[in-house]
This record gives structure tokens, sequence and C-alpha cells, in this order.
């Protein structure tokens, strides 16, 4: 049985819910909201999907009734109101977003929506970086209440030649079956393709593809962990420390035993959305390093260490550190970095020294050194600033942002202590560690725009 298969997704049904638009429904994936918005996506709509894929506590939450309940509760109900319909047959579906990156430019992404056979890391499919414990625990035991996943895993796959998107690329031609215009401005259009025909066309053109995890590490490691889960075999520690090593030291995903293939059950695959790694849609923007509750941070201090590795030059105003950045090349390791209750920034440029190049290789995998977020790390979060590259730690005093001016204001307001601004991880950067076998610190890469969570959900036959 191939590797690719379609699926009989459910679908908002915008007259049973009572809405307007699908913009009052669905939201961005449950790791890119915070309390705020989540607040303001329940208020929204009683039927918006946050009730599913990021439901709020309450104070008196126990093993019988939680929030995790409280969603498996609320989807349940939905399909039985006729809110969510079932797709009449199996299908592909296509998606389409229509975008405008942060410098004004438009932009198109194209990917195809089905299950894909799950496999441990190196078997077709490929990581590239880090995770955290708590948010596998955490989309585990909503996946285990619900059966249901409301966002797919996005991944990407080399076809120079765009043979795969070829074969459907007629469908687009008649109207969407599903269209959301997001908060953001993104267009985001949904045709279900059911024809025989294509679907085995498309699937046989995927089949022997890589696939490399963009956005979802956490969900396709909770597929694997479920997958264990509904064999009845036991479970990990998900919250245990992992090694720091590459990903074949990790010793939940380095051995495990798939079945036949005569014998796959629904929940033996994987949800994604592939795009090609050569559409000129497929964007990336950078991950910003906001530091906050360090006990002993020094600001000059800071500034007095980092002078003996990096030329540090003050910048007249935001915007000139921001265009000096966007002039630097990724990995060049050249930073911006915003201090509280300063008024300019500075950049920072890495000096050329074979013996810090020593020092980074040392930590990485050259193919990881190369990468900017890497080289932050070893040389100045962790050895100046004590902020260990374990992910469950690094989270204790690091906030992540895409957005380079946001947090600049907010560092200028007092919330973080400073921000560290970074180049966006390249594709070939990406490419090369996962083809290394590598895996780079967590959140190196934002890619841009965020999947829907609630266009298409994928609930799992039990």
């Amino acid at each position: 049985m191939s590797r690719i298969q379609p699926l009989r997704g459910w679908r908002y049904d915008l007259a049973a819910a009572g809405a307007a638009n699908l913009v009052e429904l669905l939201t961005p994936p449950y790791d890119v909201i915070g309390p705020a918005q989540q607040a303001e996506f329940y208020a929204r709509h009683p039927a918006n999907v946050i009730r599913i894929d990021l439901a709020l506590d309450a104070l008196r939450d126990d093993d019988d009734e939680n929030r995790y309940t409280r969603a498996a509760a609320t989807l349940a109900s939905w399909q039985s109101q006729g809110i969510l319909r079932q797709e009449a047959a199996p299908a592909f579906y296509l998606l389409r977003e229509t975008y405008t990156l942060p410098n004004g430019s438009q932009a198109t992404r194209r990917g195809l929506i089905f299950r894909l056979r799950l496999a441990p890391w190196g078997d077709g499919i490929l990581p590239h970086e880090r995770t955290f414990p708590a948010a596998k625990a955490d989309r585990l035991a909503l996946l285990i209440a619900t059966h249901a996943q409301a966002s797919p895993i996005f991944l990407l796959y080399s076809d120079p030649s765009d043979e795969v998107q070829a074969l459907l690329l007629a469908e687009t031609e008649r109207p969407a079956d599903a269209v959301l215009l997001d908060d953001d401005g993104v267009e985001h259009a949904l045709w279900a393709v059911a024809g025989a025909a294509a679907i085995q066309q498309v699937a046989a053109a995927l089949e022997p593809r890589t696939f490399y995890v963009a956005d979802g590490h956490h969900r396709y490691e909770t597929a694997l962990n479920y997958q264990r889960y509904r064999r009845g075999e036991p479970l990990p520690d998900m919250l245990a420390p992992e090694p720091l090593t590459t990903w074949q030291a990790v010793p939940n995903f380095a051995h495990y035993a798939l079945p036949g293939p005569d014998q796959p059950q629904p929940f033996d695959y994987a949800w994604v959305c592939a795009a090609r790694l050569e559409d000129p849609g497929v964007a990336i923007l950078p991950t910003h390093r906001c530091l906050h509750d360090l006990p002993t941070f020094d600001p000059d201090r800071l500034l007095e260490q980092l002078r003996e590795r990096f030329d540090v030059t003050p910048m007249a105003g935001d915007e000139a550190l921001i265009a000096a950045l966007d002039e630097a090349r990724s990995g060049d390791h050249v930073f911006g970095l915003a201090l509280a209750g300063q008024a300019s920034g500075y950049l920072l440029r890495l000096r050329p020294d074979p013996a810090v190049t020593a020092v980074l290789h040392k930590t990485d995998h050259p193919t990881v050194a190369a990468v900017d977020v890497a080289a932050l790390q070893t040389l100045v979060l962790g050895p100046l600033l004590g902020i260990s590259r374990e992910p469950g730690e690094l989270k204790r005093h690091v906030s992540f942002l895409p957005d380079a001016r946001q947090a600049i204001r907010e560092t200028r307001a007092g919330l973080f202590q400073a921000a560290f601004l970074v180049k966006p991880t390249t594709l070939h950067q990406l490419r090369v560690a996962s083809d290394a076998r590598q895996i780079m610190p967590p959140k190196a890469t934002y890619f841009y725009p965020k999947l829907p969570s609630g266009l298409v959900i994928n609930i799992i036959e039990r």
C-alpha cells in the first residue's frame, strides 16, 4: 500500500455553525497563539476551532473534567449538529495561499494535504530542529482525548520540474471549495480533489520522495507516540530532557517497529500539507531571541563581553539597525541587539577568527554551526548569559518573535531585557542540515504564512 493516502476530512458547514465566513471559526496553529489571542478567539464565535485545538483551562480541572475532555465533548457535539461535515469521498486537498511578506512583496504558496505513512526519522522524513517536551505531552493528551488533529504538519519536498502540482493545476480553475481571508490578510483557498485517477497519479509521484519537516515537529513526534498508544505499547517520558546530539541519538525514535505493508491502520498515518522546496512562495521569517527573567542580567557587561569577538556598532535608529541586518548575509553571523532602557540598538558582526570557527564546529556539526541562531546560542546565549541550549531550559528565558520591530518595541517597553535580532535560516541551510542528519536549535525557522487550524480537520478512526 502506498505511503501517500487521501483522507475524508471534516470541514465547517457555515450555515450550521451560524457563521458568515471562515474567519469567525478558524485560528492560526496553537503554538503561535498567546493567552490574549486565545481569549479573543473564544469570544469571536461559539464554534471557533480554538475550543478544540487550544481549549481554556478551568480552575477545577481534574482527571475527569479538563480542557482535553471538554475539547472532545465539543468536537462530538459539532459532529452531531452538522457544524462539521465529513467529505463525501477520500480526497487530496489543494491549498493555495496568497500573502504579503514583511517587505511588502506579494507571494503565493501552493501545498497538497494528504495522509503520510508514519516512519521513524530518517526513513523518508527528516527533521531540522529540536522540540519542546511539554508541547509534545500537551498534543498527545489532546489527540488521545479527541482522536482529532485541527492543523496539518507542514512538509517540504524537492520537485524542480513541479511534476506533482502540475497534475492538479487544472483543479484550481474552478471556484475553491473553501476560502479563508485571515486576520493577517492571507487568502487560503482550498480545493478537494476526489477523482480516483488524479489521486493515483499524485500518490505515485509523491511516493519515492523525501519529506523535510518545515513546521510541526511536535505534531509528527506526537503522531508517533499516538501510534504507540493505539498499539498498547509503552510511551516514552516526554518531559525528560533529550540528548543534545543528532536526532539519531534520541532513543524514542532510533529503533521503531512498523507494521507490515498490508496491515496499516488509520493511526499509522500522519496528516500533512506538503509544498515544494523550489516553490518561490515558500518563505522563512527570522525567529528573534527576546530575553527575560535573567536574574543577574547586566547590559553594560554584556556589551563589554560581546566586543571580545564581535564588532559592536551603535546604530542611529531602529530602522537603520533593521536595514543593516537585512543587508547582511545569512550565515555571516551578524546580529542586531536592542536593550531595555537604551534608545538605540547595536549591530554585532562576528570577526573572522579560526579559533571561533573551531569552537562553533566543536559544538555543532558544520551544517548547523553555519546557522545564525546556532552560533548565537554557542557564542552568546550560553557562555555569556548562562542560557542552556536544552529546549525546556531555553524556553524559561527566551521568547521567540518573527517581527523585528515588535521585538525592539517590546524590549524598549521593558517586556524583555534584551532582544537579539537574527537573519532567517535559509531553505538551503535547512536542507543540508537535514540531509546530514543534524538538528538545529528550537525555533530555528518561522515559516510564513502559518497553516490555519480548522480549514480541514482530520479525525482518526477508532
